[in-house]
């Protein structure tokens, strides 16, 4: 009885080990680089896209077996270009963004993913002969949008991406315009997430 008695204990023992060692979750940093089709959306309409990019930093944090939080520290050029008199004014909006994923794994390999993005303007520069820091003043510094989009990740690590990040505050900081423009960026981003033999995401974990 006493034998039967610890087998019993040793096989919920077990068990709940087992259980535990799958659910144990891993922080991942990495890289991430990308192009942009940025542009704007808004009071003025006569504006073209430019072709960008974008660089930087990724965290993956985990809170539950599938759902995560991915941080970025991002470099992000943007900007516009408009016809000006029959010359191409190319617009460089270029800015350091702090996007907050929440991303859910749909399988092992693919994520959805949706989160606000904090951004501040580094530098703003025209094709024109606008001087630097008057034309740098005409932009607010601050930008506030929203990021939907997904992901595929590899078992190495190597992970494929697409968003777009949709403008929710006014870009402009000139008083005497009553305009409002707001910024549209598409990304597509390749991107490594490193991790070692003992954080690897397990293939076998039932869905």
């Amino acid at each position: 009885m006493r034998t039967i008695f610890f087998g019993v204990v040793l096989l919920i023992t077990n068990f709940f080990y087992a259980q535990e060692e799958e659910e144990v979750l891993y922080t991942r940093a990495g890289f991430k680089i990308g192009a942009n089709y940025a542009s704007i959306n808004g009071d003025i309409n006569d504006v073209d896209p430019r072709f960008r990019m974008h660089l930087g930093a990724v965290i993956e944090f985990p809170v539950l077996s599938r759902f995560y939080i991915q941080t970025e520290v991002l470099y992000s050029a943007q900007g516009y270009t408009f016809d000006d008199e029959g010359v191409e004014n190319k617009i460089s909006l270029n800015y350091l963004a702090l996007p907050v994923m929440a991303k859910f794994y749909i399988t092992n390999q693919i994520s959805l993913e949706t989160g606000p993005q904090l951004a501040t303007l580094a530098n703003a520069t025209t094709s024109a002969d606008d001087p630097t820091d008057e034309f740098y003043n005409s932009f607010e510094s601050f930008d506030f949008g929203w990021g939907f989009g997904g992901s595929y990740m590899l078992e190495s690590g190597l992970f494929f991406q697409a968003r777009y990040v949709l403008g929710l505050t006014n870009i402009n900081a000139i008083d005497t315009i009553d305009i409002t423009n707001k910024h549209g960026v598409g990304q597509l981003s390749v991107g490594y997430l490193f991790k070692t033999k003992n954080n690897r995401r397990q293939d076998d974990q039932p869905f």
